[in-house]
């Protein structure tokens, strides 16, 4: 056994043990892909969850565990390393233990609820395999590093609105959840349609993270149990099929000088895209339906200074932003239900502009606003439950040309800044309003083309999961990296190249759903290609993945490219099956078959 080093509680801590021939590559939970060479690596459980009554008499709950398990393979001296951030863990009393020559036990120990404050706290926790070094400093085994949340519930709960994330997921494949509401601790069977759950944790009263079962395409409704019968869940889970949308360049209903946001409803097959025009009291909303074979641009109405747009986690509204409003839309009929303004979004900065838009788990959404001249803010607004749609807190602290994304799962949003190198900042949907957002461990600053515009360029993107996240980054120098869940660098793809003697530039970039692979779309003059990574194995920070160049990649999408440069907002966006690509710039939509 091997003790974890103690570091300060805010940042992290990170545990190295040699585990002879005793982990491999695999994945977090169950259903995870198989890593390379028939090595799988897989923990479980991959969530843990922690109570206490209150923090003044509440004793220390019991420590749980976790096992890592090896099958496929083995060969050489292997380590891993553990690190772990957030508040819930006690990290000097957690430890890891080798059990076999294919089994390892991590001991997770909660901090003493005397401790922390009354509310919802939470750690993170990376278990990183190599062969290579202890400190596994170079590349990793297949599918490293496995993540494993913990949650931590001190105190009566404070229950949010209850939601579904994601609400819709891929059909015949087995896929994770996290379910929100009230009651959830007695919780002792989830059910899909009357499937039983492959796997699931109550994180907490308010909270369970549950793995479905490989279904077919359909609706299911959520059955939850306690000893004392049913728990109230209202929520569904669609399954959609893959192979159904066809490929398609739609052009847009006016010339844009640029794109406003992209969001994709894969019930309806229904694709979202914000239109910026030369005069942006002209903006629009458009949406293009997938039907009878066929893509039709069924509406496209005026938004006046549209800058961004998101569907709720439930479908049931597009939320958009203008320059100094938060819209909320029918998506059936883009027409508007609510309007509601921040009451200082450009009073003290005259130029700032709300910019970025993330949908958490908690029935809120985190709102940016941006400025050419000095810094933006951002604020919570409320999109499900009781108080919606007309609830802003904020504004909170100010931040340097925020660039936002978060997961499909809506756990969390994260702030990367540009300018100098600075900490990424994160907003924790379990936590909520008690840790609002903090920084992480890891600084620095998003590669943005263009210095002090506001557009939405080079946003973080992650997998279904949020266990994965990719951004332009800059520190010393221009670089496309794969970060885990808590922020180590895993591996890059190429910022620029050369097809021939043509430069080419990285202007988008996405995860596939399943975090298996990175999609990169490359222009250049007479270019415009999209390349795909694998990334289940990482090769370590600094060090690019391995392309794929199975038939059909690179796929050659010239002469109608989508943008016509890396200056101008691109977005890239997968549907749930992962088999079609959205990518939407200043000249056009397109839509692509993955081979």
């Amino acid at each position: 056994m091997a003790g974890m080093s103690a570091l300060a509680r805010a940042g992290g801590a990170a545990l190295a043990a040699c585990l002879l021939a005793a982990c491999h590559g695999g994945g977090d939970t169950p259903g995870a892909n198989p890593g390379t060479a028939g090595q799988q690596f897989i923990v479980t459980p991959g969530n843990i969850g922690f109570v206490a009554a209150n923090n003044t008499g509440s004793p220390t709950p019991p420590s749980r565990s976790v096992t890592a398990t090896v099958s496929g393979p083995t060969s050489g001296t292997l380590f891993a390393r553990l690190v772990v951030t957030g508040d819930a863990v006690d990290i000097a009393n957690s430890s890891v233990q080798v059990l076999n020559a294919t089994q390892a036990r991590v001991t997770i120990r909660p901090v003493s609820p005397t401790s922390l404050a009354v509310g919802n706290h939470a750690s993170v926790i990376t278990l990183i395999v190599c062969d290579t070094d202890p400190a596994c400093s170079g590349p990793q085994i297949g599918g490293s590093p496995a993540t494993i949340n913990v949650a931590y519930q001190v105190g009566p709960p404070t229950p949010p609105p209850e939601s579904l994330a994601p609400s819709v997921g891929a059909a015949s494949v087995a896929g994770n959840v996290v379910l929100r509401g009230t009651g959830f601790a007695s919780v002792t069977s989830v059910s899909f349609g009357g499937t039983p759950a492959v796997d699931f944790t109550a994180m907490s009263d308010t909270e369970i993270r549950a793995t479905y079962p490989a279904l077919a395409a359909g609706t299911f409704g959520i059955s939850l149990t306690s000893g004392l019968g049913p728990v109230a869940f209202g929520q569904s889970l669609t399954l959609v099929p893959a192979g159904t949308l066809a490929a398609a360049t739609l052009a847009y209903p006016t010339p844009p000088q640029n794109m406003r946001g992209l969001a994709f409803d894969p019930v309806t097959q229904t694709l979202f895209v914000g239109v910026g025009l030369s005069t942006p009291t002209n903006n629009q909303v458009a949406s293009y339906t997938f039907a009878a074979g066929a893509w039709q641009l069924t509406q496209s109405p005026t938004v006046q200074n549209l800058r961004n747009l998101a569907l709720s986690l439930d479908r049931s509204r597009l939320v958009a932003l203008t320059d100094t409003s938060i819209l909320e839309l029918s998506p059936a009929s883009l027409v508007m239900q609510a309007t509601t303004a921040p009451a200082n979004v450009n009073t003290t900065v005259p130029d700032a502009t709300l910019k970025g838009i993330v949908v958490t788990n908690d029935g809120q959404a985190l709102i940016t606003s941006s400025s050419p001249t000095s810094t933006g803010q951002h604020w919570l607004y409320t999109v499900a439950g009781p108080a919606a749609p007309h609830t802003i807190t904020g504004p909170f602290n100010s931040y340097t040309f925020p660039q936002t994304g978060g997961p499909d799962n809506g756990t969390r949003a994260v702030l990367v800044q540009g300018g100098a190198a600075q900490p990424i900042q994160q907003y924790n949907a379990f936590t909520g309003q008690i840790g609002q957002i903090t920084p992480t461990l890891v600084a620095l600053s998003h590669s943005h083309p263009v210095t002090g515009r506001v557009e939405n360029i080079n946003l973080p993107e992650f997998d279904r999961d949020g266990t994965r996240m990719l951004v332009a980054a800059f520190n010393g120098g221009t670089f496309h990296a794969v970060y885990d869940a808590n922020f180590a660098e895993l591996g890059r793809v190429p910022s620029s190249d050369l097809v021939g003697t043509t430069a080419v530039t990285t202007a988008a970039y996405a995860i596939s759903p399943d975090a298996t692979r990175a999609f990169i779309l490359q222009i250049g003059t007479g270019v415009c290609r999209v390349r795909a990574f694998d990334i289940r194995t990482p090769p370590g920070a600094g060090a690019q993945y391995q392309e794929v160049t199975t038939t059909g990649f690179p796929i050659n999408i010239t002469p109608t490219c989508p943008s016509s440069a890396i200056t101008t907002p691109t977005r890239i966006l997968l549907n749930p099956p992962g088999d079609t690509l959205f990518i939407a710039g200043d000249l056009s939509i397109r839509v692509v078959r993955l081979p």
